[in-house]
C-alpha cells in the first residue's frame, strides 16, 4: 500500500542535470515527459499537470500509450477533480507536495521565525517570478495603489529594499546550491523580512485558468507566515480552501470574485476589495487568534488538505 511517505513510481520525468545545472524539461504544449510501467500500474504524477485547449497534456499521452489497458492504470495526483474532465479514468487524491511542504516547514522550524506583529510598513504585498497573464493583468491593477511591496522578476522587478532576494536562475538550481531544505521552504525563509513589513498578500497563483483545483506553496506560504490573503486563482479556489477548514476572512476581503470566469474575476477582485487595498485592514491585531489557528490547521496531521483521498 503506498503512503505520503511511500508513493508510488514517478510518472514525469522532470529535470537533468547539464554542466551542474538543472534543466527543467517541461513543454508547454505537450506536458512533462512521462514514464509509462507496464500495466495494471499505479503512477505518481509529482508535478503540476499541463491543461491545454480543454485537456491535460500528460493525461492524453498516457491514454494515447495504454489506450485500452488505461482502466488498469491508477493515477495519483495532486489535483482534485480530475475525474470531471476524465470519468472513466482512476484518480487519487495524493498530496504528498503539500506533505513534503509541510514536513520542511516543521522540520526547518519556519513557524517560529514568524511572528504575529501589528507593526508594518506596507497595506499588502504581491510577489511574482516567472511571467503569466494572469500575473501581468494583476500587477497593472495594484500597481496604482499607494500603499504597496510588489516585485516581478521576471519584468525586472525587484523587491524593494531587500537585496537578498533570490533571482530565477537562483531559485532554479536551490536544490543544488541548499540540498539541506526545499527550495520553497529556503525561499520563504529569506522571505520573512518581507512578510513582516505588509499585512496580507495578494497571492498570484501558478495557474488561472484550470477547470480542476491547483493549490501550490504560494497559497500554504501565507498560512505560515500568518497572512491573510487574496487570491488571483482558478475559479473556486478561495471556496476549496474553506471547504479544507481554513478562514480566508470574509468579514476583511470580498471574496465573491471567486464564482466569477477568467475574463472578469482579476477586475472585480481589485474593484470590490479596493477600499482594504487602499487602506488596509482596520483592527488588524484583533485578527492575531485566527491567523494563528490557521497556521496550526495547516501543520495539523488531521489537515484535509494533506490528506490521501480517493
Amino acid at each position: 500500500m503506498f503512503s505520503l511517505e511511500n508513493p508510488p513510481p514517478p510518472g514525469m520525468k522532470q529535470q537533468k542535470k547539464v554542466n551542474n545545472e538543472l534543466v527543467v524539461l517541461h513543454n508547454p504544449e505537450s506536458g512533462w515527459p512521462i514514464i509509462t510501467p507496464k500495466s495494471p500500474c499505479s503512477i505518481w504524477l509529482q508535478d503540476d499537470l499541463t491543461f491545454v485547449d480543454g485537456k491535460i497534456a500528460e493525461i492524453e499521452n498516457y491514454i494515447e500509450y495504454y489506450k485500452d489497458d488505461i482502466k488498469d492504470v491508477t493515477f495519483y495526483v495532486w489535483h482534485r477533480y480530475l475525474e470531471k474532465l476524465y470519468p472513466k479514468l482512476n484518480f487519487l487524491y495524493f498530496p504528498k507536495f503539500h506533505y513534503d511542504h509541510r514536513k520542511d516547514a516543521v522540520k526547518q522550524n519556519v513557524p517560529d521565525k514568524f511572528n504575529f506583529s501589528d507593526t508594518k510598513q506596507y497595506v499588502f504585498m504581491c510577489l511574482n517570478m516567472n511571467r503569466r497573464e494572469h500575473r501581468d493583468r494583476a500587477v497593472k491593477l495594484l500597481r496604482t495603489f499607494p500603499n504597496r511591496l510588489i516585485s516581478y522578476k521576471a519584468a525586472d522587478w525587484q523587491i524593494f529594499e531587500h537585496d537578498n532576494d533570490i533571482d530565477i536562475d537562483g531559485y532554479a538550481n536551490l536544490n543544488l546550491t541548499h540540498p539541506e531544505m526545499l527550495r520553497n521552504t529556503y525561499n520563504l525563509l529569506q522571505l520573512q523580512p518581507v512578510y513582516q513589513k505588509c499585512q496580507f498578500s495578494v497571492v498570484t497563483e501558478t495557474r488561472y485558468n484550470l477547470r480542476f483545483d491547483f493549490i501550490t506553496e504560494k497559497t500554504t506560504q501565507c498560512f505560515l507566515a500568518l497572512h491573510p490573503a487574496l487570491y488571483v486563482s482558478n475559479q473556486g479556489h478561495v471556496q476549496m480552501l474553506r471547504d479544507y477548514g481554513f478562514d480566508v476572512f470574509d468579514d476583511v476581503f470580498d471574496h465573491s470574485y471567486d464564482k466569477l470566469g477568467e475574463g472578469t474575476r482579476i477586475n472585480y477582485l481589485v474593484e470590490s476589495n479596493k477600499d482594504v487595498l487602499t487602506n488596509g485592514i482596520p483592527n488588524y491585531t484583533d485578527l492575531k487568534q485566527r491567523l494563528l489557528a490557521n497556521r496550526n490547521h495547516y501543520l495539523s496531521e488531521d489537515c484535509p488538505l494533506i490528506k490521501i483521498k480517493g
